[in-house]
């Protein structure tokens, strides 16, 4: 009968198994080892008997045919003597009976059935049926069956395993109570190999075995004798073959701390702390909640375990899948695992027996981060920005408003009944796929919501360690009510509240990575912890110092933006500072139009007015929300809600297709579409909004009557080109790359007044430049000089007319 039958409650997927116990519970190494030596010396004199028995099976099979007659007549003389004998003799008998029957049960293919042969005592041939003696605590039957299996040649193979039946009350109590928390019933009654529960709890119950209570009635002190002989049989002859070389092994693995691939379940019960490496190689810890038994030669091993994360609403716990791969049939090193339990764990740099002293060490480390997670997802609105320097994880095709485009198709799919798990695992997979790891330094908004808000439900969140999409436990509602189970399985922890404070545990399962969005890369992103820091205070040095523009201009988008920001706050009646509309909750945003020629500082005003405000700067373009009627009014409402939430600055990119003027015609349609959208999200937004173009070939008046403030750029003069040149050039010579800073300086003053660049093409040239110094051999010293910056300077001059020519005569021609 399996565990399953016997009353278990074991997972879908996997068999239960048993707790990392706190650090005041662990049983260190070398106590271990002492109870695996006494368990030895007290299952050594039992251990000769069952071999000799084991040895008895052939000849008895051998003699059964012979001796069948002889044994009726035996046993009906025996049956008389009984009857002759006085009372007292036959309840002397009955005491010499032993407490356990062990049963060779081979299927016979002729008959269909398995028969039995005791190998208990040789007189004994009867099958083990309901009417079990109540003086004998348990029967063990071993099972064994011949399969004929087909491959490149017909062979057979024998397949062995065994069942447990305890007749003794006492004794299935007993074992009931070291075992209902790995996933037995209180009171087992049957059994089955591996026997997974009573594996992992094997100390307890040989340390049970070995109690002496004071106040233990008769028939609890015959149950420990009687568990001790259990735990004996299976031990050393359970029948099981895995188990068997499990238990060969296991002093070995004891005290060298290794583990063969077949023997990996014996490390991972649930409730067992594990260390693993799924994120950037960062330590992390999680709780196990299943695992496979012993696996089968080429199988991997999986484990079903959980962190603590945050969903951007509330903490619950998050489960993964892990998996060791078969790796042959030799012993590895236990801290040489993907993952493992903790208390293996040892510090690269800790000296040989200070293993308690790293698990502690790793266990402060754990426990400050996850503080540090903690109040960054708890950050809260205006507060979710950081620098970042680090490397990070991109995922790779997804923009930031990437799920909306696909939004109805994939939940579609996703609501199909006929979508196979086939599907959902291959678009698992090409998601795994997309994750890449890149270097950043920049801006990061943490914002865990949006991120699953935005991103495919398969999209990896903890490296690429896959999700489990099961369910966790499968606890009866009175096991869901015990201590016992609640401090082994932790559910609950989900739905955790942000304003209650996470426990020493809690923190240590958070993971060391966020989710949020890198703003100059445009990426979703999972950000290390540690990498990120508080964002600079507001500044206002790159919009007066860098910023070529009128100083009048300057001081209105200055006080504009002071004044919105301002506004927001409250009169001593509580109300809004600002001005009010008419209409409630409209005209309560900044709008800044930005328009002229290319390269003359749109965008730089926009960066600049940023870190003025203190704000992240959000910059999104026509190809972010697309043209397509029916998702442009989405996806333009998620960007400014997106945009709201963070309180960014957004920078609406060459918005000319979403200002030009309506027209009638049906051509018209789509662009008219696009337009009434965007009036209608400006009337509510109330952010900061920087509308950028080239073009004003025909303006909406609907859009402009938005508009607060509208600056146009004209072409920079020579005064402004010198100062973006020596603006870029006092970069370098600050990093040591100018070889004469006086001589490029004069060459500016000189000549860089004829080549009437804009802003973008001087940082090209001073770029390229700077790159024809470092690979400049007859000047190995890689400096910039003045013969690099005219060299570049004069070829884009060219390229500049050239360009100038070809559209001039584009003109003529199309007149």
């Amino acid at each position: 009968m399996s565990d399953t039958e016997s009353g278990a409650e074991p997972p879908e997927r996997h068999q239960m198994q048993s707790p990392f116990t706190s650090k005041e519970n662990f049983v260190p190494t070398s106590t271990r080892e002492r109870i695996w030596e006494l368990e030895q010396q007290y299952i050594s004199l039992l251990e000769t008997k069952v071999a000799i028995l084991e040895l008895q099976v052939s000849a008895q099979s051998k003699e059964e045919a012979k001796t069948s007659k002889s044994d009726e007549l035996t046993e009906d003389k025996s049956a008389k003597k009984d009857e002759e004998k006085p009372d007292a003799e036959k309840e002397g008998s009955q005491e010499d009976e032993p407490r356990y029957k062990i049963i060779i049960s081979k299927y016979d293919p002729e008959q269909g059935d398995f028969q039995d042969i005791d190998m208990t005592k040789k007189e004994e041939k009867k099958k083990i049926g309901p009417e079990n003696k109540p003086k004998q605590a348990f029967t063990l039957r071993k099972l064994t069956m011949t399969r004929v299996r087909i491959s490149a040649r017909r062979m057979t193979a024998e397949e062995l395993s065994s069942e447990v039946e305890i007749h003794s009350i006492a004794l299935q109590q007993l074992v009931g109570k070291v075992t209902h928390k790995y996933g037995w019933n209180d009171l087992v009654v049957n059994c089955r190999s591996p026997y997974i529960p009573l594996i992992h709890a094997w100390e307890d119950a040989f340390a049970e075995s070995l109690k002496m209570v004071a106040d233990d009635s008769e028939d609890d002190k015959q149950a420990r004798i009687d568990l001790a002989a259990l735990l004996n049989i299976i031990s050393t002859s359970s029948g099981d073959l895995p188990l068997d070389r499990y238990f060969k092994d296991r002093r070995t693995f004891l005290q060298e701390h290794t583990i063969t691939h077949a023997a990996l379940c014996s490390l991972f019960p649930p409730g067992t702390m594990i260390v693993a490496y799924p994120f950037l190689d960062q330590p992390q810890m999680f709780s196990v909640q299943s695992s496979d038994g012993f696996v089968p030669e080429d199988e991997t091993f999986e484990v079903i375990c959980y962190s603590l994360d945050w969903n951007g609403y509330e903490f619950n716990r998050v489960p993964y899948v892990m998996k060791i791969p078969y790796w042959g049939p030799d012993h590895r090193s236990i801290v040489e695992l993907p993952f493992f339990p903790i208390q293996y764990y040892v510090d690269a740099n800790s000296e040989v027996g200070s293993e308690d002293k790293s698990v502690s060490k790793l266990e402060n480390i754990l426990l400050a981060r996850g503080k540090r997670f903690a109040k960054i997802c708890l950050a809260e609105k205006g507060k979710q920005m950081f620098k970042y320097k680090g490397d990070a994880l991109f995922h790779s095709g997804f923009s930031l408003l990437r799920q909306v485009d696909n939004m109805d198709g994939e939940r579609s799919q996703g609501n199909d009944d006929n979508s196979s798990t086939s599907t959902r695992q291959t678009d698992a997979r090409k998601d795994v796929r997309s994750v890449t790891k890149k270097m950043i330094d920049g801006t990061a908004m943490i914002d865990f919501a949006s991120f699953y808000e935005y991103l495919s439900p398969n999209t990896p969140i903890l490296g690429t360690l896959p999700k489990y999409e099961g369910q966790l436990e499968t606890l009866s509602p009175e096991r869901r009510a015990n201590d016992t189970f609640r401090q082994m399985y932790k559910f609950d922890w989900d739905r955790h509240p942000k304003d209650k404070e996470l426990t020493r545990e809690q923190y240590m399962l958070c993971p060391p990575r966020v989710l949020g969005y890198v703003l100059k890369q445009k990426k979703w992103a999972q950000l290390l912890v540690n990498k990120l820091e508080e964002p600079d205070e507001a500044d206002a040095s790159t919009f007066q110092d860098k910023l070529q523009l009128d100083d009048e201009l300057k001081e209105l988008v200055e006080k504009s933006v002071k004044a919105h920001e301002k506004g927001k706050n409250l009169t001593t009646r509580g109300e809004p500072m600002a001005l009010q509309d008419f209409a409630p909750d409209k005209g309560k945003g900044l709008i800044i139009m930005l328009y002229g020629y290319p390269g003359v500082g749109k965008t730089l005003t926009a960066e600049s007015v940023a870190l003025m405000a203190g704000k992240p700067l959000l910059s999104v373009g026509v190809s972010d929300v697309g043209i397509e009627g029916e998702k442009v009014e989405a996806n333009l409402q998620k960007v400014f809600d997106l945009a709201g939430k963070w309180e960014a600055v957004l920078l609406f990119d060459e918005a000319d297709v979403f200002l030009e003027a309506r027209g009638e015609g049906d051509n018209d349609i789509k662009r008219n579409a696009m337009v009434s959208v965007l009036l209608r999200v400006l009337e509510y937004y109330d952010g900061i909004l920087i509308l950028t173009t080239n073009r004003m070939k025909s303006f909406d008046v609907a859009v402009q009557s938005r508009i607060h403030i509208a600056i146009k750029y004209e072409d920079l003069s020579p005064e402004q080109q010198i100062a973006i040149f020596r603006s870029f050039l006092q970069q370098l010579q600050e990093k040591k790359l100018v070889h004469d800073y006086n001589d490029l300086d004069k060459w500016v003053r000189d000549y860089g007044r004829k080549f009437q660049f804009n802003g973008r093409q001087i940082r090209n040239v001073i770029g390229t430049a700077m790159g024809l110094a470092m690979m400049d051999e007859e000047h190995p010293d890689g400096k910039l000089r003045r013969v690099h910056l005219s060299r570049v300077a004069e070829q884009t001059k060219t390229f500049k007319l050239d360009l100038k020519s070809q559209e001039d005569m584009f003109k003529r021609a199309t007149r």
